[in-house]
């Protein structure tokens, strides 16, 4: 997610070592989950969003889909699970909303995926500041590799910042590489429309980057010139599968789907916030048939 103003991964390379990380619907009745969940209850990908309008746009596209609920959780956010129709049976989703922006809240509800849905994979699905070079409003970019750019030394001489590069695992890099050899670059909107995806870095990290001589920017591209967006929330999402690997559940792993709504300059504002929330959201549900690991449902 990018914000603008007055807006309420994988192997990490950290410098000498290596870091493994990889709004509300009326008018409906919701139910509690139960305090673990039941196997009726687990799905095959949950999806994490930020803005409202980022949970608009997907909450409209899962409701195309087949059984599609919303469903009270205990921990507090509305859930919203549906199946998508893949061979030889369904691909099981449950998207929330964070609490709030930035990695802490991210992480956190990362937490409640698992622990209510235990998916082997989890989007963050949203929108972002574009900064490469040929990223444009309105296309899509699909991380690979998350740059987080906030680790770093301040002193008397300056800023030295600390390179953290986390990339996704080989298990999810393989499905992104049958994605783009079936579709391409370029995925139909709702509209009738197409838009541009592009498969690359991201920097992400606390602070919102609203200048286009930022020297978070100029850092980035230093880093690796490849850089195509940023956004504050994956290095959150990022720590907590880092954790969750520890556990018996054995997450595969997440991706990051940000819509360009923005090129993270003085021109920074909401006017694009639907554009690009619409079109991560319609990427997210060309990518789904591709992200199911265990045999689908029936």
């Amino acid at each position: 997610m990018t914000h603008g103003p007055g807006d309420n991964v994988g192997i990490g390379n950290f410098g000498s070592g290596n870091m493994t990380f990889n709004g509300p619907v009326t008018g409906q009745s919701f139910w509690a989950a139960p305090n673990r969940p039941a196997a009726a209850s687990k799905v095959d990908v949950g999806v994490l969003t930020v803005l409202k309008e980022e949970m608009r746009a997907v909450v409209n596209v899962l409701r195309t889909q087949r059984d599609y609920r919303p469903r009270r959780l205990d921990a507090g956010p509305l859930a919203h699970e549906a199946r998508l129709p893949v061979e030889a049976g369904h691909l099981r989703i449950a998207a929330i909303q964070t609490l709030d922006r930035g990695p802490r809240s991210a992480g956190l509800s990362y937490q409640t995926l698992i622990q209510e849905y235990a998916p082997p994979v989890v989007l963050l699905v949203g929108i972002a500041g574009g900064v490469g070079r040929d990223v444009r409003i309105g296309d899509v970019v699909l991380s690979d590799e998350v740059v987080y750019y906030d680790a770093r030394r301040e002193a008397a001489d300056g800023v030295h910042r600390r390179g953290q590069s986390q990339t996704v695992a080989a298990s999810l890099g393989h499905r992104l590489n049958e994605f783009f050899a079936a579709t391409g670059d370029t995925v139909p909107a709702s509209d009738g429309s197409t838009f541009r995806v592009h498969r690359g870095p991201i920097g992400s990290g606390d602070a919102v980057i609203t200048d286009r001589d930022s020297e978070i920017r100029h850092w980035l591209h230093t880093y690796n010139e490849k850089v195509l967006a940023v956004e504050t929330e994956a290095a959150g999402v990022a720590q907590a599968f880092h954790e969750e690997m520890r556990r018996d559940s054995t997450p595969r792993g997440w991706l990051t789907v940000r819509g360009i709504s923005d090129a993270a300059d003085a021109e920074k504002g909401h006017s694009y916030h639907e554009l690009a929330s619409q079109h991560a959201a319609a990427a997210m549900l060309r990518l789904l048939p591709y992200l199911l690991f265990d045999p689908p449902a029936s």
